[in-house]
């Protein structure tokens, strides 16, 4: 199908991680200078004013590491992109014994460019950024109609969600699947949540663990070698079991949430047993954060101040990693790009169907080369293939 897949037929045996999370608190910073303690209450003001976000807005991120953005971007995505979306799947919207599986990943065919797709998120996100000019200009600047889905089912419907309390779940994370994490990191700088159907209470909304930023902070600054995608990771949001500030999306379509790159999330069951989609794209900046810009300086962004926040310090002048960043190939990639030949054959024999061209599909795939190589690009698949990882060939569960 698409010649810039690494041949993943065989997947790698995942090597065990050196790192040891004992679960004891973390003693650190012993020799950093007495004047950089000191917890962010309230945010730094910015040196140059914000242009969408409001102080309680900005507030709101610095406390609980997200943002909802109601009517974060345009209704006329949801018309024109969920219709192709049955049909790629092959499942009928009105019956839902052909809903085969609890939850599903789908390919990318479409693309619009941010500031077209959600102008009023994209504002804030470049405010809580510290200006477009700290943003990645390639590597996702476009939205996908890669959704993910979570249709609950008739079982699911039936049991009780406070039998699942979210301490139970035990797929907490952070996004990445692509690069060396250091606590200066950016390249998830925000993980975005954009709701393309209503989201109710127990509706299968993500969950968002508050509490356990602080963790995640901590473990990143214990371990400047930094933490390798899939082999060394998962430990960072394993306390999440022991957090008690959890919150489920709960939206309208069109709503937007903006999490930090670095806040813990999970899929919440959904007890509705109706098609909850999302799309969850993220934000790469230009380069790692600053943590040592010094005490209320005004170019601290929101996201390096979450960061210090969590960590109870101003600046953190003595972090440095001490091994090179690293940069791979996507690894969550595979198992969706394997469904693209499948998704594409649906769509031309419903247009075929109906007596419409092929070239009535919008997809990516169809675009031609100049149209691949900017896909390429903008996804990270010209990066090489980490062998260590291998490629996840599965689909996710709920």
């Amino acid at each position: 199908m698409a010649n810039f897949q690494p041949q993943w037929t065989n997947k790698a045996v995942v090597k065990p991680s050196s790192i040891v999370d004992s679960g004891a608190k973390f003693s650190f910073a012993k020799d950093a200078p007495g004047e950089t303690f000191g917890k962010l209450e309230k945010p730094i003001p910015p040196s140059n004013p914000y242009t969408s976000l409001t102080d309680d807005e900005a507030e709101h991120f610095l406390v609980h590491g997200w943002l909802k953005v109601e009517g974060g971007f345009h209704q006329k995505y949801i018309d024109e992109w969920l219709p192709d979306f049955w049909i790629r799947t092959g499942y009928d919207e009105q019956d839902k014994t052909t809903w085969k599986e609890e939850y599903l990943h789908v390919a990318h065919h479409r693309q619009a460019r941010n500031e077209e797709f959600c102008p009023k998120a994209w504002s804030k996100i470049v405010d809580l950024c510290g200006g477009e000019k700290r943003i990645h200009e390639t590597r996702e600047r476009w939205i996908g109609d890669n959704f993910i889905v979570n249709f609950g089912s008739e079982a699911r419907s039936k049991e009780d969600p406070a039998s699942h309390p979210p301490q139970d779940k035990s797929g907490f994370h952070s996004d990445n699947d692509w690069y060396r994490s250091f606590l200066d990191s950016s390249s998830t700088a925000m993980t975005i949540v954009h709701c393309f159907t209503d989201i109710p209470k127990n509706g299968g909304g993500t969950w968002l663990c508050e509490d356990s930023m602080k963790g995640v902070c901590e473990k990143l600054y214990a371990h400047p070698e930094g933490l390798d995608p899939v082999i060394d990771t998962p430990v960072l949001c394993k306390h999440a079991k022991d957090c008690h500030n959890f919150t489920a999306v709960e939206a309208k379509a069109g709503d937007t949430f903006i999490l930090h790159g670095l806040l813990p999330h999970t899929n919440s069951f959904n007890y509705k047993h109706y098609a909850r989609i999302i799309t969850n794209p993220h934000v790469t900046l230009k380069e790692p954060y600053n943590l040592n810009r010094g005490r209320g300086d005004g170019d601290y962004s929101l996201l390096e101040q979450v960061i210090l926040r969590a960590l109870g310090r101003t600046s953190i002048p003595e972090y440095h990693p001490t091994r090179p960043r690293m940069f791979w190939y996507p690894r969550n990639s595979a198992f969706k790009l394997n469904k693209v030949d499948d998704e594409l054959a649906r769509l031309k024999a419903d247009r075929a169907s109906r007596g419409m061209p092929e070239t009535t599909i919008d997809s990516v795939y169809l675009g031609g080369e100049e149209v691949m190589k900017d896909f390429i690009k903008r996804n990270g698949y010209d990066l090489p293939f980490n062998k260590d990882i291998g490629l996840e060939l599965r689909q996710h569960v709920a």
